[in-house]
C-alpha cells in the first residue's frame, strides 16, 4: 500500500513538484514501483528532484537516494525515463547502502510543466488534477507506462483502460500500488486514497497536547469547537481550526471512513451530534471523553436520535488505551495510540463514503 501522505504539510513530494513546476523549475519524479523483502519504503513512495539537485521525499530512507538523484538529473536533461534496480546482490546498490536485505525498483522520469492540456499524457501534466483530487479526499489511481513515462489519471467513476480493469478495481479497494503487465504494457498503478485524518471535537487542553503528536505520526488534524473563547489561533497555531458548530463544518466537509473522530468537550450539546455523524459515516475510529457512568446516559440520547445498538458498540469510551493516563498530555498519548491501533487493525478502504 502506498504510504499515506499528509498533503497539508509542505514536505509532500507531489505538492512540492507542482510548486516547483509553477516556478519554472525543471523537475523529475522518482517512484518506487516494486519491492521485495525488507525494502525500506513501500511501492508508490516518491522523491522529487529539480535540476539543481534539490529534493524532497524518499524512495529508500536514504540508502539509494544519491544514485537516484544522479539518474534524475540525467532524465531531466535527456527527457528519457528509466527504471533502476537496487538490491543486496547488486554491487552498486551495496555501495550506496541498501544493506537491509531487500530489493527495490525505482522509476525515474522528467515531469512536464504547464497546463494539463499541454501534456495530457504526462504525470507532470496531470499533477494539478492529481493534487486537487488528493486535497478534496477523492480516491484516484494513476497508471504510468514504465517504458516512456506516459500516465493516465483514473477516477473511481471512470472506465479503466482495457486489460487493467480488475487491477484498477483492486487498487481502489485495497489502496495497494503495484506493477502490472497488461496488453503488452508494463504499467505501474499508484493508488492515492484519502489520507487518514483526525478530527477533534473540542479546543481543550488534551487537544493542545494531541495536535503536535498526531501531526508527527502523520495524521492531518482539524479542531471543531463553537466556543470562540476556546477555539482561538493563539491557543492552536498552525492547525485547521473551526470556531463553528460541528454540523456546520460537516455540511461542507463530510466525515468519511478514513477519518478518526475524538469528542473531548464533556458537553453533550457539542459532542453528541459529531458522534452520531461519525458512526453513520463509518469513521474508522470514534472515541469520546467521559466516564463509564456517563456512557449509558449518552447511549440513551443517541438511541433516541436513531442510532442503532450495533453502531453504539463502536464508540471507544472511556477514550484511549488504558495506560492509567492522568493528565492531558498522557491522555493525548493514550488517544493517539488507540487511533493508530484502529487505523492499522481495520481496513481503511471501506466504500461507505464513496
Amino acid at each position: 500500500m502506498s504510504e499515506p501522505v499528509d498533503t497539508s504539510l509542505p514536505r509532500d513530494p507531489l505538492e512540492i513538484a507542482e510548486k516547483w513546476l509553477a516556478e519554472g523549475r525543471k523537475v523529475a519524479l522518482a517512484t518506487v514501483v516494486d519491492t521485495w523483502g525488507s525494502a525500506p519504503r513501500p511501492a508508490g513512495s516518491h522523491l522529487v528532484i529539480d535540476a539543481d539537485g534539490n529534493f524532497q521525499g524518499s524512495v529508500s530512507g536514504g540508502c539509494v537516494e544519491g544514485t537516484v538523484i544522479t539518474e534524475a538529473l540525467d532524465a531531466i536533461g535527456s527527457g528519457t525515463a528509466r527504471t533502476l534496480d537496487f538490491g543486496v546482490a547488486d554491487e552498486t546498490a551495496w555501495k550506496v547502502g541498501l544493506s537491509c536485505g531487500g530489493r527495490i525498483r525505482v522509476h525515474v522520469g522528467r515531469l512536464e510543466g504547464g497546463q494539463p492540456s499541454a501534456h495530457p499524457q504526462s504525470l507532470g501534466g496531470l499533477l494539478t488534477l492529481l493534487n486537487a483530487a488528493r486535497r478534496a479526499r477523492r480516491p484516484v489511481v494513476v497508471a504510468t507506462d514504465l517504458r516512456d513515462g506516459t500516465a493516465q489519471l483514473i477516477r473511481r467513476e471512470d472506465e479503466a483502460p482495457r486489460g487493467i480493469c480488475e487491477a484498477v478495481r483492486v487498487a481502489f479497494e485495497t489502496g495497494r500500488s503495484r506493477h502490472v503487465e497488461a496488453a503488452g504494457q508494463s504499467l505501474f498503478l499508484n493508488a492515492y486514497l484519502p489520507q487518514p485524518r483526525l478530527v477533534l471535537i473540542g479546543a481543550v487542553h488534551i487537544s493542545q497536547a494531541l495536535v503536535p503528536m498526531a501531526r508527527i505520526a502523520g495524521f492531518p488534524v482539524e479542531i471543531i469547537d463553537p466556543r470562540t473563547a476556546f477555539a482561538t489561533p493563539e491557543r492552536f497555531p498552525d492547525v485547521t481550526l473551526h470556531a463553528s458548530w460541528p454540523q456546520e463544518v460537516f455540511a461542507a466537509q463530510p466525515l468519511d471512513a478514513r477519518t478518526a473522530l475524538a469528542a473531548l468537550t464533556h458537553d453533550p450539546r457539542i459532542d453528541d451530534l459529531p458522534l452520531q455523524a461519525a458512526l453513520e459515516a463509518g469513521c474508522f475510529y470514534v472515541g469520546v471523553l467521559g466516564s463509564r457512568k456517563l456512557r449509558e446516559q449518552r447511549n440513551e440520547r443517541l438511541r433516541a436520535a436513531g442510532v442503532s445498538r450495533d453502531l453504539l458498540g463502536r464508540i471507544r469510551s472511556p477514550i484511549g488505551l488504558n495506560i492509567s493516563a492522568a493528565n492531558p498530555a498522557e491522555i493525548a498519548v493514550a488517544v493517539l495510540a488507540e487511533v493508530i491501533s484502529a487505523s492499522r487493525s481495520r481496513s481503511l478502504t471501506s466504500p461507505v463514503h464513496r
